[in-house]
């Protein structure tokens, strides 16, 4: 069990904490044909914006309500109003996410009420779909912030049971922020092996993947899960929980609809993959296929080759809980110390890590045990902090120093052999010998060496 502390400082230095407006963006991304609309000012969304282009390297098409001074005394509706019927006009979008910031929470602004009144006035937009959600930025994190999109979109827009029979089961899969797109590939292999339907919520391995796009320009997310989809996830026999953060959105299914729930925190290590495959085998009534048993003995090999690098090594972490939680359990497989690790916010499950000490706080926490960490697990900020004397595995938002952050594997057995071999490979390429090599007070090097004044004459004759 670890122990819980607040950091209560006047001053964040290092922050590891991201607006939770900007996770709720990511979320709207893997919505089809969606445009993410911060209620706020211009720079608000700069902000947001700049932040996941740098991550993903991919254009992100979030628009804002642009609060002047004007509207942030007297109220910004009608900015949100004019905003929802000039996108509705000129992009018409099957979906339209209105998120808020920290100026407009502060007014006490009624996105519900601003919205019906829009849905009240303009019913030729009624085919746009419009969900509000509260994401200040003085409240909670990226990850909150993810979270409540994908739990604003699962309430808002489900619909009751059609009763309509299907070919093969449908399976809800709620994704936590912690996955990147190869993740979630990865995980539709494992369910269209057990000839699963699913519905994902958010779906970012068809609008961020890094593909190029049919248009030069797109005003709206350009792949992920479509409305009726998402609609249709009452009719579900199961919903999957990739990250404790979504376990109210499934408990809520789950009340509503008598949809049962399977979780499996991020899917990372051995035994978190064995209880799944049981259940998704159980689920279909299908036999584990033979390429999952080949990718589970691949990571017996992977786990056994590493752990005579990792075992018993100290490693720190600076990640949103979800991915913390998942990290951890793989590290500790391994047999890896965990003295302290740093989140952003306090939820259900952090205490049941096997770490020394949970801060919730900022990277200052983590950076004041460098001298005991071989290694750090972390985003770009905690490279800037530690490297280049401890090594850091990049992971989390953001990573704007590297390519192909979408692409890195972290769920099912081969995300955490390949999560196992990046690790090894750091501590190996920043290995340093225990004993240090001897030198002779007595060694001296060729050019010490003086001539033998007969030697020199006859070399010269």
């Amino acid at each position: 069990m670890a122990t819980i502390s607040k950091q209560n400082t006047p001053l964040v230095t290092q922050p590891l904490k991201t607006s939770p407006a900007t996770g709720a963006t990511l979320a709207s991304l893997g919505i089809n044909r969606c445009i993410p609309l911060l209620h706020g000012s211009q720079g608000c969304g700069a902000f947001a914006k700049v932040y996941l282009i740098q991550h993903l390297r991919e254009p992100i098409p979030l628009q804002n309500t642009a609060i002047d001074q004007v509207a942030a005394v007297m109220g910004g509706d009608d900015n949100l109003f004019e905003a929802l019927k000039t996108l509705c006009h000129k992009e018409a979008p099957q979906i339209i996410t209105v998120m808020t910031s920290g100026l407009t929470e502060m007014q006490g602004t009624d996105t519900f009420r601003v919205i019906a009144d829009f849905r009240q006035r303009h019913p030729e937009f009624a085919a746009t779909r419009i969900v509000n959600m509260a994401t200040p930025d003085f409240n909670g994190s990226m990850q909150t912030g993810f979270a409540a999109c994908v739990d604003s979109l699962v309430r808002q827009l489900v619909q009751p049971p059609s009763g309509r029979q299907r070919v093969r089961k449908q399976l809800n899969v709620l994704c936590s922020v912690g996955m990147t797109s190869a993740d979630i590939d990865t995980l539709k292999r494992y369910l269209d092996a057990f000839e699963l339907d699913a519905v994902l919520v958010p779906d970012l391995s068809l609008s961020l993947d890094g593909h190029l796009g049919d248009d030069d320009f797109s005003p709206t997310s350009t792949g992920g899960t479509s409305v009726l989809e998402i609609e249709q996830m009452s009719d579900s026999a199961a919903t999957l929980v990739l990250g404790r953060s979504l376990l109210g959105t499934a408990n809520w299914l789950q009340q509503r609809f008598n949809i049962p729930l399977i979780a499996c925190d991020m899917g990372m290590g051995i035994e978190a993959m064995d209880s799944l495959v049981m259940q998704l085998a159980k689920l279909s009534g299908r036999p584990v296929p033979s390429w999952i048993n080949r990718a589970r003995r691949r990571l017996q090999d992977a786990m056994l080759d590493c752990h005579f690098v990792l075992s018993n090594e100290t490693v720190g972490m600076a990640l949103e809980p979800d991915l913390l939680m998942g990290y951890s359990t793989l590290l500790s497989e391994m047999g890896i110390k965990q003295p302290t690790v740093v989140t952003t916010v306090d939820m259900a499950g952090l205490a049941e890590l096997d770490a020394g000490e949970v801060i919730i706080g900022d990277i200052h926490r983590l950076s004041q045990t460098t001298a005991n960490l071989r290694l750090v697990i972390s985003n770009s900020h905690a490279a800037a902090v530690f490297e280049p004397d401890t090594p850091v595995l990049r992971a989390g938002y953001p990573c704007h120093d590297q390519f192909g952050n979408m692409d890195v594997q972290q769920f099912g057995y081969e995300g955490s052999r390949e999560r196992l071999f990046a690790l090894a490979n750091l501590v190996l390429r920043h290995h340093h010998d225990e004993v240090a090599p001897h030198i002779s007070r007595y060694r001296f090097g060729a050019d010490q060496v003086t001539p033998h004044p007969a030697t020199a004459t006859r070399v010269s004759a």
